[in-house]
């Protein structure tokens, strides 16, 4: 298992919260290493029972191959072959695999302790702690309506206010359903608002939480440090920019400026549970929920014009081609196991 003895811990939270923010700054650790989104539970999660038992080779091979081969592992770059990576390999099961996959990954960063970004896992939270049972989880929360703004901008997800409004509150209600299952002290909730008006406060009360020793980062504040996770995650989207400057507050709140007064309310008429949830103040009373008209031009943005405005960008396409292989992979791959195996 982990090289240091120590759990590995994973990073959630609604996709434009913060989480590659977060990841960058624990990165800088010298002992910590967390790579690229794996996706690694929502690609495989459900099939991993579909595998077999791991302690037939053959299994265990397939298992190995389609993770080295899998569009989100490949941009480690991890230098192994499946028959490398199986003969270094000491416990033949799914938490022994993951373990020694971004372990390799870690010891290429010359670090001996790992964690994973991927926002999307915030929906697949009882399935890792079914795989790692001493796992830590730290969860970035962040305003919805920010959040939606910030989405609304990009050219991944639902651009409407009402798709983001659903997608926020299912992402953060999972993540306080998940955190009543657990010990106090393997679920740590991080607000983004706290993160960008004192990051050096954030970063060392995680590294508590880790039980990692906090490096010396005096006079850190809000420069953003240089580590390979910074530098993979701007070089991969356009979206991470932000990461090329210092450390702002001038995110907080941003969506009164940017959103009508109409699409404040329907946003919080869709999560003003979890706003309140999170104790968000709400900016309207009695919020009136979308209308017939309001629902069908909101599907309508989400499910043809957010395509449409990557096809008018050719600066996109390069985007769109890794869409495309990676929902193609993923579907290939389920076909493949489950007639294999079975429905898990």
């Amino acid at each position: 298992m982990n090289t240091t003895a120590k759990p590995p811990f994973f990073i959630v939270g609604c996709p434009r919260s913060g989480t590659t923010l977060l990841q960058v700054l624990i990165d800088e650790h010298p002992d910590i290493a967390i790579p690229p989104e794996s996706f690694v539970f929502q690609r495989f999660g459900e099939l991993f029972d579909a595998y077999g038992s791991l302690a037939d080779p053959a299994n265990l091979r397939l298992l190995v191959k389609d993770l080295l081969a899998d569009a989100r592992i490949w941009d480690w770059g991890l230098d192994v072959t499946p028959d490398s990576f199986c003969g270094q390999l000491r416990d033949p099961s799914v938490a022994g695999v993951l373990d020694l996959l971004f372990s390799l990954y870690a010891r290429g960063q010359g670090k001996t302790r790992w964690g994973d970004k991927t926002p999307h896992h915030a929906l697949c939270l009882q399935r890792i702690r079914a795989v790692f049972p001493a796992a830590k989880f730290i969860h970035l929360v962040r305003d919805g309506r920010d959040v939606a703004e910030s989405m609304s901008r990009i050219f991944i997800g639902p651009i409407s206010v009402y798709g983001i409004a659903g997608r926020w509150r299912r992402f953060v209600l999972a993540c306080h359903a998940f955190k009543q299952t657990l010990p106090a002290e393997d679920f740590l909730e991080v607000r983004y608002e706290d993160l960008v008006h004192g990051p050096d406060e954030v970063r060392a009360g995680v590294f508590r939480f880790l039980g990692e020793t906090a490096p010396d980062l005096a006079g850190a504040g809000a420069s953003v440090p240089d580590t390979s996770a910074k530098r993979q995650a701007t070089g991969a989207v356009a979206h991470h920019s932000s990461l090329n400057q210092a450390i702002s507050t001038a995110k907080v709140g941003i969506f009164k400026t940017r959103f009508t007064a109409r699409e404040i309310e329907i946003f919080e008429a869709e999560a003003g549970d979890a706003l309140r949830l999170y104790n968000y103040p709400l900016c309207t009373s009695n919020p009136a929920n979308a209308s017939a008209y309001e629902r069908w031009a909101a599907r309508l943005q989400d499910g043809v014009f957010r395509y449409y405005r990557k096809l008018v960008r050719p600066s996109l396409y390069g985007q769109i081609l890794k869409e495309l292989k990676l929902e193609l992979q993923d579907r290939r791959r389920k076909r493949a196991r489950l007639r294999r195996g079975g429905n898990p």
